[in-house]
């Protein structure tokens, strides 16, 4: 949920998310979900909520959510749903635009949510009191990363590297996850006592139709 990339194709976009949580957290591996409607979506659940992080319908759309808005905020506890329902929420409505511009976040932590579709790269960031909309390029790379274990200097340090590693580097879907720290830790990995990159999940679209890839990391007994 907590270090996103975006890099676009000839014929689609490669969406890598790194998980940052407690190695202690359960987590399901990618299954295939139905969703209202009859609408399917594959994604990994987190076992507590039930909800994800990040899914894809199989074609062209993919919703990957991340904690916190702009900065760092203070919880506000209890909140009236899961962040990780809203990922699930986005698919059901007629369109990525419509879900954006119908939904009603009201007593919902902070959360920025990137939104995929044929046409668009969509942000929607709420900051727990109003819907702020972003419209990007999707013919440029992007990279995000999650205020609440994030500031601006770390973040800042992740994109030089970002850039770095798209200049020296083809953008295939393995080198992503090398970027991400699959192979080994880099800055994109987060080890911190309580909470860790726990798991890498990369959306891969071409010409109209998804793959997700899954990987999670592994701790020793001690952690």
């Amino acid at each position: 949920m907590c270090t996103v990339s975006f890099i676009p194709k000839h014929s689609g976009y490669i969406l890598t998310s790194n998980r940052d949580e407690s190695p202690k957290r359960k987590t399901f591996s990618p299954q295939q979900k139905l969703l209202k409607g009859g609408i399917k979506v594959t994604a990994p659940i987190d076992a507590e909520k039930g909800g994800t992080w990040i899914a894809t319908d199989g074609a062209y759309k993919t919703a990957c959510i991340m904690n916190g808005g702009f900065v760092k905020h203070k919880r506000e506890l209890p909140y009236r749903k899961s962040r990780g329902q809203i990922v699930f929420e986005a698919f059901e409505a007629d369109s990525f635009w419509g879900f954006i511009k119908e939904s009603n976040f009201h007593n919902i932590e902070p959360f920025t949510l990137v939104l995929v579709d044929d046409e668009n790269l969509l942000v929607l960031v709420w900051d727990g009191k109003e819907k702020r909309i972003q419209e990007l390029d999707n013919s440029k790379s992007h990279l995000w990363s999650s205020s609440t274990l994030y500031n601006d200097e770390a973040h800042l340090e992740k994109l030089k590297y970002f850039e770095s590693f798209l200049k020296n580097n083809q953008s295939t879907a393995e080198n992503l996850l090398r970027l991400h720290g699959v192979e080994a830790d880099n800055l994109f990995v987060l080890d911190l006592p309580h909470v860790k990159t726990v798991s890498t999940t990369q959306v891969i679209v071409k010409n109209g139709e998804s793959d997700l890839i899954y990987r999670e990391k592994v701790f020793s007994h001690e952690q």
